[in-house]
């Protein structure tokens, strides 16, 4: 069973750069969701490289990247305004969905 968790904002920060550390090299797939028109594209897969958060005061944006040792896709949410993740019952991170101001949907599922 998953257990669905709210990240506050003021954590974003520590909690990107440790799940970045902690999951780089990990296969995930990337979707992207908007309110009117479902999903944007394929769903992309790669392994995770990093996950970038510039805090409101730096330019409001998360990027995601994926590639072996040099960026081979990139992902860039503006202005986030929630972070959830989706955890298994012994910790381990099986999701993280982010929601931009526009209602736009990202969700980075990892295997």
């Amino acid at each position: 069973m998953s257990i669905n968790t709210q990240i506050p904002q003021t954590e974003w920060s520590e909690f990107f750069v440790a799940f970045s550390n902690g999951n780089q090299g990990r296969e995930v797939t990337l979707e992207v969701f908007s309110v009117e028109e479902g999903a944007e594209g394929q769903a992309r897969q790669g392994k995770l490289l990093a996950l970038d958060y510039d805090s409101p005061e730096k330019g409001n944006r998360l990027m995601l990247t994926t590639g072996e040792g040099e960026v081979e896709y990139s992902h860039t949410v503006d202005a986030p305004v929630e972070v959830m993740r989706a955890q298994e019952d012994d910790g381990e991170i099986e999701a993280l969905e982010i929601i931009d101001q526009q209602g736009v949907r990202t969700i980075l599922s990892l295997k």
